[in-house]
């Protein structure tokens, strides 16, 4: 490809391909740079790069400047990738919780494709990512990938924006499922955090929101056109109420003066918003409801998410909780059913405020609670722990920092009426000690030694 092709230059010649990180540069490629940070131009330069495109000013013939870069690299990639959104609706979803759930949830709906924390899903089959929201250029590759797809769910992480890793991505509809506390080891404040969050509704041709969210009427205001969803009486699809299995649920809801009930296989009331949420997303797309009716029954358990894994002499839930809100949920859905097992820790280097909350909520809400490794980085298991713990006076727990040997205690401790919930890891197939990934199954460690 020409370097004309992509970017109004006099400058002439053919490319290899294009560039984010100035590690990765071959001979011959573009590398485009977002950022004051020189070092990166230089390094690229080294590399033998055919030509850097940056807003940094940096005087080199090698150098193209564009000061809107961060919305002029999307018409790069589409340049470099013949447009493939072209035929594509992009639905992007954000949320403190239930961003995976709904990116997996819409579609199975949709038959198509996701990107998130599960990884990129193409024709059922999924390919792992590095993050939840992947760089600019990973995401065309997908969408390069997905191009035949009439639909591309999207994860949208707050962090996603925060480091400039997805410009100005247009997106045709936009979701929030809620916001509450996290990230602020990142973002440093919930001001900082919800700014984030609401660079999706700013690029969003339609936003659907959870109208019952105390920054409902904020993101109403950050939107160009929207829709609502929720038990609020002004929401646009009115949850009326709705009824919960221990594998499955019930939701009835009104939609233009009209009621409607489903029954579909996910459960928690969290997940009532979910189904909610994407039911209002399909009408959107131009749906009916008795179509929509019949794509919910393709809906499958999310892995890693409220995952009964095992339901038989007990129960064992697989779950990715790792937020105070969704401990919380989790907890109180369960607890309904049966005395809960907890096995649970933090991520080292993250977000340290959450601890404490999420140590009182297990041991308040759980007949044992084993405290185990979950990531834990550079840190010590048993200062996380610790801080988890912190001047709790309960002592219905153990400490295994072992996470194998911690799930092996916990089906040991299960009777009739028990309930094991295994929360943090999700389906997550590593150990993130240090900054080695090791490979680790919580799903792998239960097959193996249920009796």
């Amino acid at each position: 490809m020409y370097i004309k092709d992509i970017v109004n230059t006099n400058k002439k010649g053919k490319f290899k391909s294009i560039k984010l990180d100035s590690r990765d540069i071959e001979k011959g490629d573009i590398f485009i740079y977002l950022g004051q940070n020189n070092k990166y131009i230089e390094d690229a330069i080294k590399r033998k790069c055919r030509l850097i495109i940056t807003d940094a000013n940096y005087n080199n013939k090698r150098v193209i400047i564009i000061n809107n870069l961060n919305s002029e690299i999307i018409n790069i990639f589409n340049k470099y990738y013949n447009y493939p959104l072209k035929n594509t609706k992009l639905i992007g979803i954000t949320g403190t919780d239930g961003k995976t759930t709904m990116a997996s949830v819409l579609s199975d709906m949709l038959n198509s494709s996701s990107i998130g924390t599960n990884g990129f899903k193409l024709n059922n089959k999924y390919y792992e990512l590095n993050n939840t929201t992947p760089r600019i250029d990973i995401l065309y590759k997908c969408f390069n990938e997905a191009r035949n797809n009439k639909y591309i769910a999207m994860e949208v992480s707050s962090e996603a924006y925060l480091t400039n890793r997805i410009g100005e991505l247009p997106f045709d509809i936009g979701i929030l499922t809620d916001i509450t506390v996290d990230h602020l080891d990142k973002h440093k404040s919930m001001e900082n955090y919800i700014k984030c969050k609401m660079e999706l509704f700013k690029h969003s041709k339609i936003s659907i929101i959870n109208h019952d969210s105390k920054y409902f009427d904020l993101v109403k205001k950050n939107s160009r056109n929207f829709l609502s969803y929720g038990f609020n009486k002004r929401s646009d699809l009115r949850i009326l109420s709705y009824k919960l299995y221990l594998d499955s649920s019930l939701i009835i809801f009104k939609y233009k003066n009209q009621k409607y009930k489903i029954k579909y296989k996910l459960v928690g009331k969290f997940n009532v918003y979910n189904i909610a949420c994407s039911i209002l997303t399909l009408i959107t797309l131009g749906f009916s409801i008795p179509e929509i009716k019949i794509r919910i029954s393709n809906i499958k358990v999310v892995p890693g998410r409220m995952d009964l894994v095992y339901n038989e002499k007990y129960k064992i839930v697989i779950d990715y909780a790792h937020t105070e809100s969704a401990t919380k949920n989790i907890l109180k859905f369960y607890k309904k059913y049966g005395k809960i097992i907890t096995i649970v820790g933090c991520a080292g280097e993250r977000y340290k405020a959450k601890r404490k909350e999420i140590g009182r909520l297990v041991l308040n809400n759980s007949k044992y609670v084993i405290f185990t490794s979950d990531d834990p980085r550079y840190e010590k298991v048993e200062d996380i722990i610790k801080e988890m713990i912190g001047k709790n006076k309960k002592k219905n727990y153990f400490i295994i920092k072992d996470r194998e040997l911690a799930i092996k205690k916990g089906i040991s401790l299960c009777k009739k009426n028990y309930i094991l919930l295994i929360l943090g890891k999700g389906c997550d197939n590593y150990m993130l000690i240090e900054d080695k990934k090791i490979p680790f199954s919580d799903y792998k460690v239960v097959f193996d030694n249920i009796k």
